[in-house]
């Protein structure tokens, strides 16, 4: 059910948005709803375990999310995933190779939306993201 919510913009925000408005000719609250949808992406259609997960993400203070930000697939599951993936392209999987490539790649996925959420999640708090410089430095072992 939609929700009416009454806010005071900025001019430096409210103008750009306003140009943006009138050159699409589109209301302001449909720009506006559009620019919220995009900074944080529903998740319907997502399984409902999964919906949990990135759901459970908001409660976080913002050190964990940063660690969920440093989340990664374990390296053998990295590289079967990679292995599964080539043999796929040269289409030589059995039924048991291609469900395991299935479940492989559901994991990735689900450590990709995790940090992404988390990323999105933190900059809503006003945090600095790491640059994938910088992540990459923190998840090397030392």
């Amino acid at each position: 059910m939609p929700q009416t919510v009454t806010l005071t913009l900025p001019d430096e925000l409210y103008e750009p948005i306003h140009r943006i408005a009138q050159t699409i000719a589109r209301p302001l609250e449909t720009v506006l709803v559009s620019a919220l949808q995009t900074s944080l992406p529903s998740l319907k259609g997502l399984p409902s375990d999964l919906i949990e997960d990135l759901e459970a993400l908001e409660t976080l203070d913002s050190h964990t999310l940063r660690q969920v930000l440093l989340e990664m697939v374990p390296s053998d599951q990295q590289e079967a995933l990679e292995d599964l993936l080539q043999r796929n392209q040269a289409g030589a999987l059995t039924d048991i190779e291609r469900n395991s490539l299935d479940a492989l790649q559901r994991a990735a996925d689900r450590v990709m939306l995790r940090k992404a959420r988390a990323a999105v999640l933190l900059r809503f708090r006003g945090q600095r993201i790491p640059t994938l410089v910088e992540l990459r430095q923190l998840t090397i072992a030392p």
